[in-house]
């Protein structure tokens, strides 16, 4: 599956340019998004939700509660193996916490 990581500091844009290529995503694509939420309440992840559904062919999955690699190592394995299963993606997009 082709994923981009979209990285950067907190409040620098990540989500805004998710939202953006989520606009211009071909209509015959599936698309996958992996949120990273620092905290257990997921901001990002509630900006997502508008733009998903399998209509739209945009799948989203939010891991709350740290870092992905370090705290939430596991919980972000089952994350995207439970939405890599579910939503088959043709691209992938993964925002990591921006700490």
């Amino acid at each position: 599956v082709p994923t981009n990581i979209i990285t950067g500091f907190l409040g620098v844009g990540k989500t805004s340019a998710i939202l953006n290529l989520l606009k211009q995503k071909p209509d015959n694509e599936r698309w996958a998004v992996l949120v990273n939420e620092f905290g257990e309440i997921g901001v990002d992840g509630s900006l997502f939700q508008g733009q998903s559904s399998q209509e739209q062919g945009v799948f989203i999955k939010e891991v709350p509660g740290g870092c992905m690699c370090c705290a939430s190592g596991l919980p972000m394995q089952i994350a995207l193996n439970q939405l890599l299963s579910r939503a088959k993606p043709d691209r992938l997009l993964i925002e990591p916490t921006g700490l």
